[in-house]
């Protein structure tokens, strides 16, 4: 096959993971940049875990537990039992990986090249994974109880506080990943996983150059919906859609992709949805989005693709 297609995606952890794993197993024959947040890394343990790109990779290569949707199938959780707070489920399996990870950070390899080790190692090929910066940048929440790493308000705190305020540290301080504004400038597609908007993608979108980048690009730009209906499939993104004054319903994620993207994908049971849409200029795709199984996720992927006019290039 020759000139391949560029696709671009922004987005990460479950969400994310799900929709690159039924992408990457849909359509070889592309060339997919994948570019995940960083904001949600923690150190703990004595490693530096990065919940997002894991989830990423454990999802693409088939390593993820399925039944939780995030850490390694058939895991264990015995290493956590000798920290006194051990409120971060980080299991035995998954530490190892992140122990890994530490050795090669630790001899001066940066975060995009310890990344590219492990796709090799996990033998995933035909798509390359970035973080979205090298730097080190931490989302924090301001709550009623004070300033809180946005893991420990996802888990230890269980989204229970009050959110006052937002804050992705040393954001202005990061540079983006090497290659990441040229990539966004050419590429023919670029796709918002159906990962939270603000916690999982606006880090990306505050870094410096990115936002213009995508305004400028001649790319097709779609964003898949994370909610359906009024359910979301994963964390706070009703609380954290209020707090932005937007509507926390599929609506919402139009409201926040309203000047970046061309099109959004909802779920078929919110077609009640589209006048709404279209009043953000907004084009509307409806398809199957909850990806209880990897044949929904490839459907998704393909169904994407067909309407993008992505099709099989031969020689």
């Amino acid at each position: 096959m020759s000139n391949y297609k560029k696709v671009l995606t922004f987005g990460g952890g479950v969400g994310g993971g799900k929709f690159l794993s039924g992408l990457y197993e849909f359509r070889k024959d592309l060339n997919i940049n994948v570019y995940v947040n960083t904001s949600d890394d923690i150190d703990i343990y004595g490693v530096r875990v990065s919940p997002d790109i894991d989830s990423v990779l454990y999802w693409i290569s088939g390593l993820v537990d399925p039944s939780r949707g995030w850490g390694i199938k058939d895991d264990t959780f015995n290493m956590i039992k000798n920290f006194d707070s051990s409120w971060f489920n980080l299991g035995d399996k998954d530490f190892e990986f992140n122990l890994e990870k530490k050795k090669y950070l630790d001899n001066n390899l940066k975060l995009d090249e310890t990344i590219k080790i492990k796709t090799t190692k996990l033998n995933i090929d035909h798509i390359s994974i970035f973080p979205m910066t090298n730097d080190k940048v931490e989302t924090y929440i301001n709550s009623d109880l004070g300033d809180m790493h946005i893991q420990e308000y996802l888990i230890k705190y269980r989204m229970s506080p009050q959110i006052r305020g937002i804050e992705f540290r040393n954001i202005m301080n990061s540079k983006p990943i090497e290659g990441l504004i040229d990539n966004i400038l050419n590429a023919d597609l670029i796709i918002f996983c159906p990962s939270n908007p603000i916690i999982s993608v606006e880090p990306i979108l505050t870094m410096d150059g990115i936002r213009g980048a995508i305004e400028s690009s001649k790319a097709k730009k779609i964003a898949i919906s994370p909610i359906i209906g009024n359910f979301a499939f994963q964390g706070p993104i009703m609380k954290l859609l209020k707090f932005k004054g937007l509507e926390a319903s599929p609506v919402g994620i139009g409201q926040y992709y309203k000047n970046i993207i061309d099109y959004i994908v909802l779920d078929k049971s919110d077609k009640d949805l589209l006048d709404k849409i279209k009043d953000l200029n907004i084009q509307c795709i409806f398809e199957n989005i909850k990806m209880d199984h990897k044949t929904v996720s490839i459907g998704l992927a393909e169904k994407i693709l067909e309407v993008m006019d992505f099709r099989y290039e031969k020689n």
